[in-house]
């Protein structure tokens, strides 16, 4: 606003707009602009070990703090290149099944898949209406009956899920139809190797290689994903990842204690 009365060389000085709670910006410095364009989790110096126990603990904690979703796609990606790891590690290191067998992968993508049809069934209920009889086209049984549905039989019952979308795409649109596929590509990710174990094959360096490469670059644009939700917000990484994990924890000895300095000379 103008103080009038108040001139600095002719002019009638202005202050700032005021806002009704200011925004505070902590101020920092400034950077090479090229790091983010980097994926910090190819570093050589990450072990196998580390990097499985990095993604196991992150995959809770996205499942865990997935506020409106943004992470649906993001965990079911990140899940799918997490099994295709195990796979290819499970035989090769017997180590990786103490920290992540396939059976517990399959466990805990059911927490994704309780979440991920939940969401499409509300998108249904606005759709549609929460009493519209087009809710048992795609749900015969309803949500909470399809959530329990046995593993062996998952598979089956998102393929149906998916066709009945599709065709129903102009009315339910495109997203929910890609959030259906994605939670099904996810689903047959973790189930085959869980059911398969036993019959999978020592993997070869390069297959190991792929798999390991694949699943640094899920984890570098979760991180971004991450960044991008929460500007100004360093804090927030501590939430959804524990980058201490992927050091190498080798403490330095104790400091000895010093001997004990003579008694002096009376």
């Amino acid at each position: 606003m103008a103080r009038w009365g108040h001139f600095y060389y002719g002019k009638a000085h202005y202050d700032e707009v005021e806002a009704a709670s200011p925004v505070r910006i902590k101020h920092t410095h400034m950077y090479d602009l090229h790091k983010p364009f980097n994926n910090p989790f190819d570093d050589i110096a990450i072990s196998i070990d580390n990097l499985v126990a990095f993604t196991s603990d992150h995959l809770g904690r996205m499942n865990d703090n997935n506020t409106g979703g943004f992470l649906a796609t993001r965990i079911t990606a990140t899940t799918t290149a997490f099994g295709n790891v195990n796979t290819a590690f499970q035989l090769d290191r017997g180590s990786l099944g103490e920290r992540m067998t396939s059976k517990q992968a399959k466990k805990n993508y059911r927490k994704t898949l309780t979440d991920g049809l939940g969401a499409i069934f509300i998108a249904l209920q606005k759709q549609y209406g929460k009493k519209s009889p087009m809710l048992k086209t795609f749900f015969p049984d309803g949500v909470s009956a399809m959530e329990k549905t046995r593993d062996d039989q998952m598979g089956n019952e998102l393929t149906t899920l998916v066709t009945k979308l599709t065709a129903n795409q102009a009315q339910v649109g495109a997203q929910v139809v890609t959030e259906a596929t994605a939670l099904k590509t996810g689903w047959l990710a973790v189930y085959a190797p869980s059911e398969n174990t036993s019959a999978a094959k020592n993997a070869t360096m390069g297959t190991k290689r792929t798999a390991r490469v694949a699943l640094q670059l899920e984890l570098c644009k979760n991180w971004l994903t991450i960044a991008l939700q929460f500007p100004r917000q360093p804090e927030m990484l501590d939430v959804y990842m524990q980058p201490s994990l992927l050091s190498p924890h080798n403490p330095s000895p104790d400091t000895p204690t010093p001997p004990t300095p003579p008694a002096p000379a009376p």
